[in-house]
This record gives C-alpha cells, sequence and structure tokens, in this order.
C-alpha cells in the first residue's frame, strides 16, 4: 500500500460536499428495508421436523392408551426426550438461520470493504498528485505571466502529465479569482465560474489551509458529469510561504470509469455494488435500480438486510470507508447487494468444493449436532427398555409403539444432520469465496500500487526544474546537484512509499540523491541492479524501465523493484540523464497482505499469505521463513502456472495445520501491464486455517 505525507506547506486538506448534495431527487423510490428472514431450506427442515415431533407425540399417546400400565414409565420417558429434541429443534432453526445471515455477511460485507478501500487507497494516491503538479514550475510562470499565446505549451504541458495517469479526464487552471483561464480538453475558457467551489476555495485559504481541496459537487466546470470529483491546490508564486496565490490547479479524477472498473473486479454475476456519497446518496452503481442520487443512507449499516426494488427482494450490507494512513477522504461508502431467488438451499456461489473442505461446521451447530446424536441415543435406550417391559408384562401391543418411535427418532436425528450439512456445504463454499475475495484484494491492491511507482518516476522526469539543472549537475554544478536534491527530497515528502530518489546524468553518475543520509553515493555510478542503458536508451516519453524483484544495494541488499525514466531536454529531444525511485518493498507489501487478513482471536491459528512470482519466489510473506514446496506439496507446478487472473483452490497441509487456500494470479491495472509492455506475473496466496 501507499504510504504519503504532505510537505510542510502542503499538510493540510479540506474534504467538501456542497449542501445541495443533501437534496438530491432521486428517480425512483427505495421501500423499507427489513431483516433477512430464515431461508427456505431452514423453513423446509423445520416443517420436517415439526411433522416428525407432532407424529411421535400421537404415537406415545396412542401407546399410553392401549399398553398396561407398566409401559407408562417407558412412555412418559419418551416424552421427555421429545421435550429435549423439540427445545433442541428451536436451537436449530435459531443457529441455521444466523449462520446463514453471517454467510451473507461475510461475502456482502468483504465485497463491499474491498471496493471501497480500492477507491479510497486509489484517491489516497491523487492528494499527492497534486500538492506535486501544484509546485510545477512551468504552471507557476504561466499563472504569473499575461501572455495567453503560451496557453497551447500549457496545454502540450499538461497532456504529458495525464498521459502518465489515465485516472485523470481533465485538468484545470483557474485564476486567482476562480474563473476558468485554461483546461487540457479544450483550448477555450469558455466555462463560467463556480461561485460554491470559489467560495470553498477561498475559505480554505483564509483559514489557512494551505494543502488542497477535495470537491465533489456538480460544477460547471464540468457539465458532463452528475457531480465531479476534484482535487484542487493553490499555485503560489513562490514555493515558500506565505506567498501571493497565482491561481488554483483542479485535477478532474474519472470516479464513473474508476467504479465501472472496481465493480467489474469486485462483483460478478451474483453480486451488484453501489458507491454512496456520505449522506447515503446513490453515486455509482452497477445495478439500474438503484439510480443516482438515490436515498438509503442506512439501509444495511448495521447487519444485512433485506431491500425490495421494483418487486425483487436483495440481500444487502453497506461499509463506510476507513481511515487510510490518515487520509479519511470524503466519507464514502459503498453498498454489495445479491438477489433472493427463495431458494431451498443454501446460497451457492458456483465455486467447485476443494477435497477436504466440505465440513466447515463449528460451534453452535457442531453443538446441535452432537446433542441430536445424544438424545437419539437416550430415545433408543427408553425404547429398549420399552422392550424389556413389554416382554415382562406380556405387552405385546407396545411393540408397534416402540418400532414407530425408533423409526421416528432415528428420523429425527438424520434430518438435523442433513439440516446442518446443507449450511455446511453452503459455508464451504462461502469460505472459499471469502479466501479467494482476500486473495483477489492482495493482488489486486499490489497491481493498483505498482501501477502508481510506474507512473510516479515518469511525472517527476517531466519537473522543468530536473531537466533545466541536469546537464550543469552533470557537470560538475554543486549549485545544480543542491537544486535538483532539494526539488526531489520534496518530492519524497510528499511520496513517502520510497526510501530513495536518485537523478543521474547520461553517463550513470548519480548527481542528487532525496535521502540525504545516502549523500555519499552522489559522484559515484549507479548500481549494476540499475538498468542504466535501457533508461537511457527509451524511445518514447511513455516508457519506463524497472527491475525485477531482486536485491539491490540501493535498499540495503533486500530485494525490491527499482523504477527508472529517462529525463529529457525538450528543447533539443535529447537524453540528459535519468530519474530513479527505491521502492520502500519490505513494509509496503506486508501491510498489503496484513490488512487482507481476517482478525482472528488469541486462541486460534493464525492466517497468513503472501506473494509469490512465477518462478517460485517469495516475494512477501505474513509468516516468516515459509517453505513454499513444503506449503504446494502436490500443486506446486499448477500454482505457478496461473495467469491473468486464473484462481485456484486447495486444502493444504503445512507444519501439521490445516488450511483452506485460495491462489490468485495478477491482472494488471488499467494500462500497466495491459498494455505497457511490461510482463510481471505476480500470484497471491492467503491461507484461512481450518479448525
Amino acid at each position: 500500500m501507499t504510504t504519503l505525507s504532505l510537505s510542510p506547506n502542503l499538510s493540510s486538506r479540506v474534504c467538501y460536499y456542497p449542501s445541495s448534495a443533501r437534496s438530491l431527487t432521486p428517480s425512483t423510490r427505495v421501500h423499507s428495508a427489513q431483516l433477512l428472514e430464515p431461508p427456505a431450506y431452514v423453513k423446509h427442515y423445520d416443517s420436517q421436523l415439526s411433522h416428525l415431533d407432532n407424529w411421535l407425540a400421537i404415537i406415545a399417546l396412542v401407546g399410553k392408551v392401549a399398553s398396561r400400565s407398566g409401559a407408562n414409565g417407558v412412555l412418559d420417558r419418551v416424552s421427555e426426550v421429545q421435550n429435549r429434541f423439540r427445545h433442541l429443534r428451536v436451537q436449530l432453526a435459531t443457529a441455521l438461520t444466523e449462520e446463514y445471515a453471517r454467510e451473507y455477511e461475510m461475502v456482502l460485507g468483504s465485497r463491499a470493504a474491498i471496493a471501497v478501500d480500492m477507491l479510497v487507497r486509489n484517491l489516497f494516491e491523487r492528494s499527492a498528485d497534486i500538492g506535486f503538479l501544484s509546485t510545477d514550475n512551468i504552471l507557476r510562470s504561466y499563472m504569473d505571466g499575461d501572455n495567453e499565446e503560451s496557453a497551447g505549451t500549457i496545454h502540450q504541458h499538461l497532456q504529458r502529465y495525464v498521459a502518465k495517469y489515465s485516472v485523470y479526464d481533465d485538468v484545470m487552471l483557474l485564476d486567482a479569482e476562480g474563473k476558468l483561464r485554461t483546461r487540457l480538453t479544450s483550448a477555450e475558457a469558455d466555462a463560467p465560474r463556480d461561485d460554491a467551489l470559489f467560495q470553498a476555495m477561498s475559505a480554505s485559504l483564509s483559514q489557512g489551509q494551505a494543502g488542497y481541496l477535495e470537491y465533489f459537487a456538480a460544477t460547471p466546470l464540468v457539465p458532463q458529469r452528475h457531480r465531479a470529483l476534484l482535487f484542487i491546490a493553490p499555485i503560489y508564486q513562490q514555493e515558500t510561504t506565505p506567498s501571493t496565490c497565482l491561481g488554483y490547479l483542479a485535477l478532474s479524477f474519472n470516479l464513473d470509469e474508476e467504479m465501472r472498473g472496481i465493480f467489474e473486479e469486485v462483483a460478478d454475476s451474483q453480486y451488484e455494488l453501489a458507491l454512496l456519497d456520505k449522506e447515503g446518496h446513490v453515486v455509482a452503481s452497477s445495478l439500474p435500480q438503484l439510480r443516482l442520487g438515490e436515498s438509503m443512507p442506512q439501509v444495511g449499516v448495521a447487519c444485512v438486510e433485506v431491500l425490495v426494488l421494483e418487486g425483487k427482494a436483495y440481500a444487502c450490507r453497506q461499509v463506510s470507508s476507513a481511515s487510510y494512513q490518515g487520509y479519511a477522504g470524503l466519507g464514502w461508502r459503498c453498498i454489495a447487494l445479491t438477489e433472493l431467488a427463495g431458494s431451498a438451499k443454501a446460497p451457492s456461489h458456483d465455486m467447485s468444493t476443494p477435497s477436504g473442505a466440505t465440513d466447515v461446521v463449528k460451534g453452535q451447530l457442531s453443538d446441535i449436532r452432537q446433542q441430536a446424536s445424544l438424545i437419539a441415543q437416550q430415545l433408543n435406550l427408553a425404547v429398549i427398555n420399552g422392550h424389556i417391559i413389554s416382554v415382562r408384562h406380556k405387552a405385546v401391543e407396545l411393540v408397534p409403539v416402540l418400532h414407530q418411535i425408533r423409526e421416528i427418532g432415528n428420523l429425527t436425528e438424520r434430518l438435523f444432520g442433513v439440516s446442518i450439512s446443507t449450511l455446511s456445504e453452503g459455508m464451504s463454499q462461502t469460505a472459499i469465496a471469502d479466501a479467494s475475495m482476500r486473495a483477489f484484494s492482495m493482488v489486486s491492491i499490489m497491481d493498483r500500487n505498482l501501477y502508481e511507482r510506474a507512473n510516479d518516476v515518469r511525472w517527476w522526469a517531466l519537473d522543468e526544474r530536473i531537466r533545466r539543472k541536469l546537464s550543469a549537475a552533470a557537470d560538475g554544478s554543486e549549485q545544480a546537484r543542491s537544486e535538483i536534491s532539494a526539488v526531489i527530497r520534496s518530492i519524497n515528502c510528499l511520496y513517502t512509499v520510497y526510501t530513495n530518489i536518485l537523478v543521474f546524468d547520461r553517463e550513470g553518475i548519480i548527481v542528487a540523491v532525496s535521502d540525504q543520509a545516502s549523500s555519499d553515493i552522489i559522484g559515484t555510478r549507479v548500481p549494476e541492479t540499475l538498468p542504466l542503458a535501457a533508461c537511457l536508451t527509451i524511445s518514447s516519453e511513455q516508457g519506463y524501465v524497472v527491475t525485477a524483484f531482486t536485491e539491490s544495494e540501493l535498499y540495503a541488499n533486500r530485494s525490491t523493484y527499482l523504477y527508472c525514466a529517462p529525463v529529457l531536454d525538450f528543447n533539443s529531444n535529447t537524453v540528459v540523464g535519468g530519474i530513479a525511485t527505491v521502492f520502500d518493498a519490505t513494509p509496503e507489501f506486508q501491510q498489503i497482505l496484513a490488512d487482507n487478513l481476517p482478525s482472528r482471536n488469541a486462541e486460534s491459528l493464525p492466517p497468513f499469505a503472501l506473494f509469490i512470482d512465477a518462478d517460485g519466489q517469495v516475494i512477501s510473506a505474513t509468516l516468516p521463513g515459509i517453505s513454499l514446496p513444503l506449503l504446494l506439496d502436490g500443486c506446486y507446478g499448477e500454482v505457478l502456472a496461473l495467469r491473468n487472473g486464473e484462481r485456484l483452490f486447495q486444502r493444504l497441509e503445512y507444519e501439521g495445520n490445516s488450511y483452506l487456500c485460495a491462489m490468485v494470479a495478477s491482472t494488471g491495472y488499467r494500462e500497466y501491464k495491459r498494455q505497457d509492455n511490461y510482463r510481471n506475473d505476480v500470484i497471491s496466496i492467503a491461507c484461512l486455517p481450518i479448525d
């Protein structure tokens, strides 16, 4: 996961919703939600148990009437055992319903949480982007001058930046009065001023909040959007404060496109997802019945509920976004839904159950199964005593009654077992779905994280301050080297996911570093682990180079990825050097894995997870010293062959313990590992203990 912090003069932010967001008029009306009812199969089994209970009561009554007095004690004992069955039947129905609800809580809650987590992590990255780009010298120079002829140059400059980050659909520059000066998508600045936006920007400045404004509202600046999501920061005349505000930079995040991608990744044919704002209004939805602006602030918040939409019933669960690395965003929520079809079976997840993973029933249901077996034994014991009494008293009329009682007892015990086994199968499928979703989330977040890393280095290579000073720094100018070091130090303060940022010349000589503790490497050649030749021969502005996951002296001889991009002199269109980043892989990957594992009790066996590559190298693991061949014994080759989102489920044994393991291969994110000619197959493995 990405860890960012804002530089001293960009350390605060404002999250703003206009009051008009609370008065959106929905185009359809949501019916009142209700609690999840017992499933049809629970009602079915309970009805059968009730029938057997009634029949046992009739048989016992007939026996009392027809038999001699010596048998009454036996039949009284049968009635006592019957009462225990009745009490257990109520417990069974309650437990089955609770476990049924837990299934939905798991599959719906986890999907909603993963979806909103993906969004928040993405937006967290944007908070650093706006901080970096608002200090760009070319933008600052443009905003400080009156030469409108430079608008074409600015447009080209912004296009270079946005080409690296496809998450933005527009970039706008507003003057100090909030009037649009230019934008990426149009050479003409013809949009009217957004007074509400200007008031929000002015308020953030007047309150001493010099960071950035996160703004989500309908705005004439982005008329094609129902509501636009903008990241806005002031552009100051100088980097030091106090300084004159020249205007504002606004990055327009393509929320609709991002949510479509998240919905496609996280949902499937059985589930639907909707993004809600902090007031509970629908912002984006995969379900047509949930239209923009629909208000559902409390639906599925406390627990799984049933929501009726246009005559169809859906189980749903709503989850609020959690703060990430101190970033709370705008209070996004996500609701996951699945249609209730009224099947008599436990909810299916359309997945094959791996061998050995067919019985995960434990706790209360396991106790009920044992009690049912014990009660059946007591009933059989009463029947045996009845046969003895019938022989002693020559009460032959009692024999068929006792036979019926035995049959009913056996049927009752069997029905208890069948009903629990039916849920057990569904719970096994749910456990598989949960493990699979966790493994998917791990590798998806990793892809999204590294997508940012591939883009960061190319963004910074565009910085005019670095490009202008690099030739002089290569010639030995200490001032130029000092200025470049100051620039990349400020960048590293925004993007703290890196331990170091290096700038080097065409000969591979390091001229500046962001980490002052490593300043002794300035003037030395970049290490062999950094692909210098490949970096300096990149012909496209979109190009970048990344090393294999391998040990590097730049990362204290630990394994990581190094990202490199060339720095070009745009006047001569020649490469004058390059920039490289040292990704802090160890804690970042550990955090991704840990955040996607379930919590556990202190007494239970801990779950664990790992990232591996297609060669079987362990990239990261939450369990120290794990032996991959030992863990994957019997399926090692099959796991390493997974590609492009393929999944595998296995019950595995490791160090004497059983685990339900889900393996998911990476698919990339947007153009990263899809259209950029970079291939890096990573497989996530989530191992959940089976008690």
